[in-house]
């Protein structure tokens, strides 16, 4: 345990290393990928009447994506009288066509619906049959905004088209300001080194205020007796005045250890003048098992008040083709008496789509877990019970010293250094695909069920109040304890007893 191991407090760190050179800051608004949100029931997604048709696949995929074609063709005329096809189509169009675009389609009760373009990852399908790479980018579009837990989350889908660098790119930057939320190639210690890094949330404080925070660290204006926030592992904390993370030479404060002589991480600084600031950690060894975590609490001000400002966590990669009308295992039918969706096997248990894939970033614990509460649920049809994983899992998308095999052969692609976008993913049959999308999060927790995103403890205190102010209940986990949940659930994951 982190308790047991000594270092020297952070402020003894050599100073020498702030002469560090830095890479130019950009803006957030600069940030590559395309920001949209993650909402997409995956019930609805594995279990429709547009996507899981043969006939209305061939329809939809044989033509231009126009109001006219479901108007003219009997194939695609009824399949949005059922509800969960309506929804995949505001995605389906919205991935697709660019934001000028507008498909509509009337109901046999004569009313229109319209749905909008946005990110046009597949504009030539406004005006004639798409080819299969578009149908790739669509297609993981469409896996990468699935959402089985009903809440709404804003994601960066990253990503390389062969013929144009400003589809996952709109602004244009050839740079992510630095990789250092990126894994380390090869390892490293301490809070200075800058990769495998997570941003931890964002604090308020009043400016020109001393504020400590802290991770379980012992607080030295009570002679070390009590402690201040709380962490399992031996990590590293940084603090930043900018909302999106700093590089350590340019950090309000550095924490590798505390000044009672543990390991458990603290730093003290002077509230910048925004009166806000960002937290990030990492474990000290960036070698080392996972499972470590850190919640930090602060002496003054509030913390968390916000999310990390940026984009920063890499959840997975997602590829395939779910619009292949011969790629389905199950179909969802019209009732032409009575519009209502029944499927072609009743009680469908499995992957309604052959060809779907999502690999996993290797900063998780126990990432095929976490990709299966993504991309699986529970659904009814017609009134008869289903179940439905939207993708096959293959494995990391990147290789690490537990698991030398991953799915993805690039790791960064070089049109945006440091973006961290997987390229020439591999599914489990061998075969590559090139059109892939990385998502990213704004924080680990974003990606988890309700229930994990909490953290339930005898009792919580608030130490900006003197005496603490402490009550029992629960509250939301951190980011870097989102990704130990599946340590607490299974302690042998992470090598512990």
């Amino acid at each position: 345990m982190s308790s047991l191991q000594f270092r020297a407090p952070s402020r003894l760190l050599l100073t020498a290393l702030c002469l560090t050179a830095l890479l130019p800051l950009s803006r957030a608004s600069a940030e590559p990928g395309i920001r949209i949100l993650n909402s997409l029931s995956t019930a609805d997604l594995a279990f429709n009447a547009l996507t899981t048709n043969s006939r209305s696949l061939e329809a939809l995929t044989s033509q231009p994506l126009t109001t006219y074609a479901f108007e003219a063709d009997a194939r695609l005329r009824h399949q949005l009288e059922d509800p969960a096809a309506r929804n995949v189509m505001h995605y389906l169009v919205e991935c697709a066509l660019p934001a000028t675009a507008k498909v509509e389609w009337m109901d046999r009760k004569k009313e229109v619906h319209s749905f909008s373009g946005g990110v046009g990852l597949c504009p030539e399908w406004g005006v004639r049959a798409p080819s299969a790479q578009c149908l790739g980018y669509v297609s993981a579009c469409l896996l990468s905004r699935n959402n089985a837990y009903g809440h709404t989350v804003e994601i960066s889908m990253r990503g390389e088209h062969p013929k144009d660098s400003r589809l996952f790119n709109p602004t244009g930057v050839t740079q992510q300001w630095h990789p250092m939320f990126l894994p380390c190639a090869h390892g490293g210690r301490g809070a200075w080194e800058e990769c495998g890094w997570v941003g931890e949330g964002v604090g308020s404080c009043t400016p020109g205020e001393q504020v400590t925070i802290a991770a379980g660290a012992p607080r030295l204006d009570t002679s070390c007796t009590t402690t201040l926030g709380s962490g399992d592992g031996d990590r590293v904390l940084r603090v930043c005045a900018q909302p999106r993370g700093c590089e350590a030479a340019s950090s309000l404060a550095l924490g590798e250890g505390n000044d009672c002589g543990g390991a458990q991480p603290s730093a003290t600084f002077t509230c910048p003048r925004g009166g806000r600031y960002s937290v990030m950690s990492a474990p000290y060894d960036r070698s080392s098992p996972p499972g470590s975590w850190v919640r930090p609490a602060v002496t003054h001000g509030r913390y968390p008040t916000e999310s990390f400002g940026a984009f920063t966590f890499r959840e997975g990669a997602f590829f395939g083709n779910i619009l292949d009308p011969k790629g389905l295992n199950v179909e969802v039918h019209i009732n032409m008496d009575t519009y209502a969706p029944f499927l072609s096997k009743p009680d469908f248990d499995g992957y309604p789509y052959q060809n779907a894939h999502a690999c996993y970033s290797r900063d998780w614990v126990a990432g095929d877990v976490h990709l299966a509460s993504r991309v699986c649920a529970n659904a009814i049809v017609g009134g008869r019970n289903a179940y439905g994983c939207l993708a096959r899992t293959v494995g990391p998308c990147e290789p690490d010293a537990f698991t030398p095999k991953a799915a993805c052969d690039v790791n960064d692609g070089p049109v945006v250094t440091a973006d961290g976008d997987f390229e020439v993913c591999a599914d489990t049959e061998g075969a590559y695909h090139l059109e892939s999308i990385t998502t990213v999060l704004n924080s680990p927790c974003d990606a988890l069920p309700p229930s994990d995103r909490v953290t339930c403890d005898p009792a919580m205190c608030d130490f900006s109040y003197s005496p603490p102010r402490c009550k029992k209940g629960c509250e939301q986990r951190s980011a870097s304890q989102c990704l130990a949940v599946a340590c607490v659930k299974n302690p042998k994951l992470c090598g512990k007893k």
